[in-house]
């Protein structure tokens, strides 16, 4: 789960640059964190879909 936690993290906080430096000239574009409020409302929202993930991997290998 850490693992998917990790990459879906990345996926978003990269989503997150495109979208909040959409009007930024491309020379001036760089990654950056989100807020810490924005950050954790992000991680909150990854850990949950990565249970999810997890939970779905998981009854498949049983069956």
């Amino acid at each position: 789960m850490m693992v998917t936690f990790g990459v879906f993290m990345t996926e978003a906080i990269l989503y997150y640059n495109l979208s909040a430096q959409k009007s930024t000239p491309k020379q001036e574009r760089k990654l950056m964190l989100p807020p810490p409020v924005d950050l954790l409302k992000i991680a909150a929202i990854v850990a949950v879909f990565s249970v999810i993930n997890g939970a779905i991997i998981g009854a498949i290998e049983k069956k």
